[in-house]
C-alpha cells in the first residue's frame, strides 16, 4: 500500500531504500539522540537497516518511510510489535529527517501511518488499536500525537532505556473507529 499525502509518498520500507535510509539517519543523529534508545555496541546503520527490513518483511512490524519529491526519506513511521490475536494492535514510533524538522511533516506522516494501520485487510493492516509512548520532555512528538488524534491514556514510569537512563513515557492510543477515512492510494 502506497499513500499520497500533501507532500510525500508514504510506503513500506524496501531493500532499495538502504542508501537513503542510512544517509537520512546519519544526517539526523543529533536530532534523534535524546529520544531514541542507544543501539548495542557494534550495531552499524547497515545492520540496523537489515534488521528493520527483515522485521517489515516478516510482518512483525510495519516500517514506513515518507519519500520526498527529491527522493530523500523525509520521515520514518513504524508500527512495532504487531499483534494479530485477540487485540489486533501495534505500537507506533516516528522520527523526522533533520532537514524536514519543524515543518509539520510528522503529523502528516503519522496520519498516513494510521491510514495503513486501520485500513482493512488485504490493502492495509486491519488493526483495531495503535498505541504510542512518548517522553514527557519531547514536546514535538507530544504535539504530533495530539494532532493525529491519539488519546492520552496514562503515564509509565521508567518505561524505556534512552540516552543512558530509564525514561518515563506518556501513553497514548487511537482506535480504528476514531480515525479518518484513508487518503488516496496508488
Amino acid at each position: 500500500m502506497e499513500l499520497l499525502t500533501a507532500r510525500f509518498k508514504f510506503r513500506g520500507l524496501r531493500s532499495t531504500d538502504r542508501a537513503a535510509w542510512i544517509a537520512g539517519l546519519e544526517a539526523s543523529q543529533t536530532l534523534h539522540q535524546p529520544w531514541v534508545p542507544i543501539p548495542p555496541p557494534g550495531l552499524t546503520l547497515p545492520a540496523r537497516f537489515a534488521a528493520q527490513l527483515a522485521a517489515h518483511e516478516a510482518g512483525t512490524s510495519y516500517k514506513g518511510v515518507a519519500i520526498a519529491p527529491d527522493g530523500r526519506i523525509a520521515a520514518w513511521a513504524n508500527l512495532n510489535d504487531i499483534v494479530r490475536s485477540a487485540s489486533w494492535s501495534a505500537n507506533a514510533g516516528w522520527s523526522v529527517h533533520a532537514a524536514f524538522a519543524g515543518k509539520g511533516v510528522m503529523t502528516e506522516v503519522v496520519m498516513a501511518l494510521l491510514d495503513v494501520a486501520f485500513t482493512p485487510l488485504p490493502h492495509g493492516l486491519g488493526l483495531h488499536r495503535v498505541a504510542a509512548g512518548i517522553m514527557p520532555e519531547n514536546a514535538a512528538s507530544l504535539r504530533v500525537a495530539e494532532k493525529a488524534g491519539f488519546r492520552r491514556e496514562g503515564y509509565a514510569v521508567e518505561l524505556v532505556h534512552i540516552a543512558g537512563a530509564w525514561r518515563d513515557h506518556v501513553l497514548f492510543a487511537k482506535l480504528a473507529r476514531e480515525h479518518r477515512a484513508p487518503v488516496e492510494t496508488t
